[in-house]
């Protein structure tokens, strides 16, 4: 007997229950029925085309009930419902009966909520306000680009980029580095007619979203009567932007950033209008009707949105970050404290330090590859920053660490040579700066990377770097908590070149181990001060994450001895 398809099984359980075969067309099967929900029943259409179920069955509805009417969480414009998240929930494919009638069950719940309980209808559209202004209402609005905005801004630039992108922002030097990295010319067409409003409260509920200027004063007010009552007083007294035939309105809000734009009518009406802008404002009033407006659906590619969107906590904007070692650690933690937000702001900076240049032998374990050969490591990966990532304010230093002497300024020093003879040198001169000195985080891999290790250090409490070794009976420096099973070095000769061998992943691990560590710091905490991460299978001894004490006997980061002198 054959097993009939799962297209097959699923028509006749729906024809069983009270559904019709409309047609397959384009690969998508589709059903007309109705949904037995609370209300009344509902007409819909069920599509399926994905029957490994990656994509959930569409369900449009073919009338759309009195209580479902306006601006609804959930369905769009033409009609559709979104009832799952994508991604939410996964369904059976071997059982495809189930999983459509999973599929009908949480429509019907859905819509029941809609209708029924008014909570859960205000709730769900604040939590999707900016998807249903986006791509849930007729007509469609008008994609623009966001790029820093300063609180206190009132006026923002506006740009193109090339033919296909309309950018706003306060800097001109950003919008320029970001045509830079696109390889679009900037069309600046400067401030004057975009102007910027905050509000703290949310979007409201309305039937639909404004599509003229009538509608949109009354939206405007029943959003925010200070937003709409400053939007109204600037329309009546400010002069200049009756120079454009344009006037973009830039909303930040809770729900995130919503843009309009307005037209402003003939040159005739605008001059006019720039000897009384009170007149020319009741005009618009008047006229309101006939005036469409078009909504902005914003995209943020400002540097406070790009590198704090994961987050929960503030990231490295504003920060002075010295990062002291360009090699197979330092390269993969530049990148890694440059997607955390270093190099931006006003105070922001990144410094990265180094004296050597890109060898052969550098390729196989660090973040740049073939093109930076022969060139020198802080260059070549400034150049690479710069090409990724262009707001970023990062400064190249070749040379001995050792010997720049603003070593310990700023907020951050790490330190990802992995040669302990200089993490005990620079241990030695932060010990000395004491306590002016920024903390210093040291991350290192422990022999053939079987492990990684992370120490940070400051003026308050806890081991220095060299509290790691302590002298034992033989009177020999040996490591204070052992990772490695054995002391003797893993080198292996290549060519005439000694090297320790040790995973690809190695020094990506490190460079994560450390990243977490001041993402930490970034909190308000940095405990564990010594962090050991281990690779799965690696035969070290198991050191876990502590607070390590100094050591009474560490001649380096013991207090100095105080002499008092005999009166």
């Amino acid at each position: 007997m054959v097993e009939a398809s799962a297209d097959e099984q699923v028509m006749r359980h729906l024809v069983a229950h009270g559904f019709s075969y409309v047609k397959r067309r384009h690969g998508v099967l589709r059903f007309h029925g109705s949904l037995s929900c609370k209300q009344g029943p509902i007409k819909i259409e069920l599509g399926i085309s994905d029957w490994d179920f990656v994509s959930y069955p569409s369900i449009r509805l073919l009338e759309r009930p009195a209580s479902l009417e306006g601006v609804q969480a959930h369905l769009t414009a033409n009609n559709g419902l979104c009832y799952y998240t994508h991604g939410a929930v996964v369904l059976d494919r071997f059982d495809p009966v189930v999983a459509v009638a999973q599929c009908l069950a949480q429509a019907t719940e859905v819509l029941d909520k809609l209708a029924l309980d008014p909570t859960y209808r205000r709730d769900e559209l604040t939590r999707e306000y900016l998807a249903q202004w986006s791509v849930g209402q007729l007509p469609e609005p008008w994609p623009v680009v966001k790029a820093t905005v300063a609180e206190k801004s009132t006026d923002s630039r506006v740009a193109a980029l090339g033919n296909r992108i309309f950018i706003f922002g306060d800097s001109q030097d950003e919008l320029a580095a970001i045509a830079k990295a696109l390889g679009e010319p900037l069309n600046d067409y400067g401030t004057g007619f975009s102007w910027v409003f905050r509000t703290v409260q949310w979007p409201p509920m309305s039937a639909s979203f404004p599509t003229d200027l009538h509608s949109l004063f009354a939206w405007l007010k029943a959003w925010d009567k200070s937003l709409a009552g400053d939007f109204q007083h600037r329309l009546g007294h400010d002069r200049t932007y009756l120079q454009r035939a344009l006037l973009y309105l830039m909303i930040q809000s809770p729900a995130g950033w919503i843009g309009i734009e307005i037209p402003l009518g003939s040159l005739q009406m605008r001059k006019a209008g720039e000897r009384k802008p009170s007149v020319y404002r009741q005009q618009m009033h008047s006229c309101g009707k006939a005036r469409g407006v078009v909504r902005l659906t914003v995209t943020d590619w400002s540097p406070g949105f790009v590198h704090s969107r994961n987050l929960n906590f503030d990231d490295l904007t504003n920060k002075r970050i010295t990062l002291v070692g360009c090699g197979a650690i330092g390269s993969h933690l530049a990148e890694a404290l440059v997607r955390l937000g270093a190099g931006q702001g006003p105070r922001g900076h990144l410094r990265i330090i180094d004296p050597d240049w890109m060898g052969s032998e550098n390729l196989g374990r660090h973040a740049l590859g073939y093109p930076s050969l022969l060139q020198d490591k802080v260059a070549a990966m400034k150049e690479e920053l710069g090409r990724t990532f262009p707001l970023a304010k990062v400064e190249s230093v070749r040379g001995n660490a050792l010997a720049v002497n603003d070593l310990f300024k700023g907020d951050l020093l790490i330190d990802a040579t992995g040669e302990e003879a200089v993490s005990e040198s620079i241990n030695a001169k932060h010990m000395a700066h004491r306590p002016s000195g920024c903390p210093v985080l040291y991350v290192r891999i422990s022999g053939t990377g079987g492990a990684v290790q992370s120490l940070w250090v400051d003026a308050h409490k806890g081991a220095c770097f060299h509290c790691l070794r302590h002298t034992d009976a033989r009177g020999l420096r040996v490591e204070r908590f052992p990772i490695e099973k054995t002391n003797a070095p893993a080198w292996i000769m290549k060519g005439c070149q000694a090297l320790m061998p040790y995973a690809v992943s190695a020094p990506m691990h490190a460079a994560a181990l450390a990243t977490d560590a001041i993402a930490d710091w970034l909190q308000g905490r940095v405990s564990p001060r010594m962090r050991v991460l281990t690779r799965p299978g690696a035969d070290v001894h198991p050191v876990k994450n502590q607070d390590p004490k100094r050591l009474d006997e560490c001649v380096a980061c013991r207090p100095p001895i105080v002499l008092l002198k005999k009166a």
